[in-house]
């Protein structure tokens, strides 16, 4: 952890027994309040306006109508009687979280929200007129019982957001997983995550609580995030790979004209996310191309390591690059969040990744 997380965790510790001396707070409220201001938040900490955790009674919703008209709902099955034409992942046949118009019914999107268990929690104020919702999915097996995967769903200019908040453990009964959100009108302004438990143990085994906090670019990132990295959240990957300094640890591995390639690859059309609270994974492919080429650029917003892919299935081409050598306990968590066309299924052996062509 570096000396600016540090000198944070100082100020808030002071300012929280500060607070609660002279008002008497909860705890959560101001841990939330002061989190959300400590990372790409200039203007404070918000007055939480809505909270949520886990020790809640568990309340499943069917459907949730936000205050633009639009609705989430849970659905399972393949997508049938559609003019639905995006890629849908296997594991969105079992269940899946829709948007869809409110007026038509008509299914918008399928959301990254899919698994054997997708549950709406919550919805804010209500689930006739919301502004946000909170969904949690898992495989619905045994070997899930101990964690869920969390989304945030919120009101953004163009509609409905879906966003992933991350793999959430149950941790310590006595330092629950704390959501706290405030707004501006209909919109979300500010969100954090305090005693959220992404798997990390320490030496012992214990579940290792982290802070995560709301960028209104795409979503949820870790408070150990680099703050030089977020004016990449939610951009098209040549931002990454224009950039001298963040690419400099992969151009002087490689060849000037491999590098091209991989940045053609991603010349066309292309978008970016966050996932778990550390790796921007960005998607794009070729100008004029696609999507017979394409690649992913992949930046870790802990460390400043850097991979770059390419594919182009009907030629059998997979190349990637990267900074550092890959390791499975980091680095295998963001392998599902590549886009593979559904062409590719990737590993990692040896520190390096490896795509086997599906059949």
């Amino acid at each position: 952890m570096n000396w600016k997380i540090r000198k944070f965790e100082v100020r808030l510790i002071g300012a929280f027994f500060l607070m609660k001396k002279v008002w008497g707070l909860p705890v959560a409220f101001l841990l939330l309040g002061f989190v959300a201001s400590a990372h790409a938040q200039p203007n404070g900490g918000p007055n939480s306006e809505f909270m949520w955790d886990e020790s809640q009674p568990y309340t499943v919703l069917d459907k949730v109508r936000f205050s633009n008209g639009q609705f989430i709902q849970v659905a399972e099955g393949k997508v049938t009687g559609q003019s639905y034409t995006q890629p849908v992942r296997e594991e969105c046949e079992y269940k899946r979280l829709e948007v869809r118009n409110g007026n038509s019914g008509s299914l918008q999107y399928i959301s990254g929200a899919c698994d054997g268990i997708v549950h709406i929690r919550a919805a804010y104020p209500d689930e006739k007129n919301a502004k946000l919702a909170i969904v949690t999915t898992n495989c619905g097996g045994t070997m899930c019982s101990t964690w869920n995967d969390h989304y945030i769903v919120f009101l953004a200019d163009s509609g409905i957001r879906v966003t992933r908040v991350g793999t959430s453990f149950y941790g310590p009964k006595n330092k629950i997983t704390k959501y706290g959100f405030a707004f501006d009108g209909q919109r979300l302004s500010r969100s954090s995550v305090i005693n959220f438990y992404d798997g990390t143990e320490n030496d012992l085994g214990d579940l290792l609580p982290s802070t995560r906090i709301f960028v209104k670019q795409d979503g949820y990132v870790d408070v150990r995030f680099d703050k030089k990295f977020l004016r990449f959240v939610g951009e098209h990957p040549d931002t990454v790979l224009g950039d001298e300094q963040v690419r400099a640890s992969v151009v002087q591995k490689i060849k000037p004209e491999r590098f091209r390639a991989f940045r053609t690859a991603m010349s066309g059309p292309g978008s970016s996310h966050v996932h778990n609270g550390r790796f921007l994974v960005m998607n794009g492919c070729m100008k004029s191309n696609c999507p017979w080429e394409f690649g992913t650029v992949v930046l870790d917003g802990f460390t400043g390591a850097l991979n770059v892919m390419r594919f182009a299935p009907d030629e059998n081409v997979f190349d990637h690059a990267s900074s550092v050598p890959l390791k499975n306990d980091v680095d295998g968590v963001w392998l599902g969040e590549v886009d593979t066309q559904q062409k590719f299924r990737l590993s990692i052996e040896g520190g390096r990744l490896w795509a086997t062509r599906k059949r």
